[in-house]
């Protein structure tokens, strides 16, 4: 790689590169103008509820807004049905990500003459509230399952830290969920 990128001055893919001697599985994770990290990017969905619904660890750096439909049709072919309204980070916003079935659709951040599509603005309110939250719930997650770093080696074994974090983390979840039904009000 070194070779080819001072003595032949080729422009080398990422996908080409080896960014860790140790987790030759390691990406680059291109964050706009923040810093690079490197790992893998970790797509996660919720519902009402606060479970995670899905989780996909992704090779390479897709961009966010390539995987919305995709995510969408992961979530209705696990569930039965497709969700009505969905709140996203500001990434996955593009027009294309508008055209679909969806009732309501907010993004967090919109760019340029995008509009989030939703019916009141009491409902885009709500979703962004929602959005907000889900903040915690990925913070919770990395910190509370320490999945910011992973000390398992290999692939394989990272996308198993990940899932049983995830399992880890609804199972913590659901019994919230069942303390809070059965504690005396």
């Amino acid at each position: 790689m070194t070779y080819r990128k001072e003595v032949l001055g080729e422009q080398v893919p990422n996908a080409e590169k080896i960014f860790s001697i140790y987790e030759q599985h390691t990406d680059i994770i291109v964050k706009g103008a923040r810093k690079n990290e490197f790992g893998h990017k970790v797509l996660l969905a919720d519902g009402k509820s606060g479970l995670i619904m899905n989780c996909k660890v992704l090779e390479g750096n897709p961009a966010d807004s390539t995987l919305f439909s995709k995510t969408l049709q992961d979530v209705e072919q696990v569930y039965g049905k497709a969700p009505k309204s969905v709140a996203a980070d500001g990434g996955f916003a593009a027009k294309k990500n508008l055209d679909n079935s969806l009732i309501n659709v907010v993004f967090n951040k919109v760019t340029r003459s995008m509009t989030n599509r939703a019916t009141s603005k009491g409902m885009e309110t709500r979703l962004k509230k929602w959005r907000s939250g889900i903040e915690a719930s990925i913070s919770n997650l990395k910190r509370g399952f320490n999945i910011s770093r992973c000390n398992w080696k290999g692939w394989k074994r990272f996308c198993s830290k990940v899932m049983w974090s995830v399992i880890g983390y609804n199972i913590r979840v659901l019994t919230q969920l069942v303390v809070a039904r059965i504690a005396p009000a």
